[in-house]
């Protein structure tokens, strides 16, 4: 796990697939991000292959509890297996998804320029 801020966007990259065995510090690192001073954030979720439904929880509880601070969190998942869960679960209905760090980071350039 790595936290990097940079152009006002507090990111957090998460590199190992999540399980009930680092449920909890993906939790604790959630809650890190989405009390960072920017309100841009961003979850990278690069590398990783599997999340169990706990961590789907908890970045759904992050969405939330960011939008309520009027922040924004946003993802990267760049492995089909993670893809492919969120849309089962439809998460790109609630929280925006991108293939790439550079994707979601062009977004928030933009969205600094509206």
């Amino acid at each position: 796990m790595i936290f990097t801020s940079s152009d006002q966007v507090s990111l957090l990259t998460w590199e190992d697939d999540i399980t009930l065995k680092n449920n909890a510090i993906f939790k604790d690192a959630m809650k890190e991000l989405v009390g960072s001073t920017s309100d841009k954030l961003l979850l990278c979720l690069q590398g990783v292959q599997y999340l169990n439904s706990g961590a789907l929880g908890v970045i759904a509880d992050s969405v939330m509890g960011a939008r309520k601070d009027q922040k924004e969190l946003v993802v990267v998942a760049t492995q089909n297996s993670v893809k492919e869960i969120f849309n089962i679960v439809k998460f790109g209905t609630f929280i925006k998804i991108f293939e790439s760090k550079e994707e979601a980071l062009q977004f928030f350039k933009r969205d600094q320029h509206e």
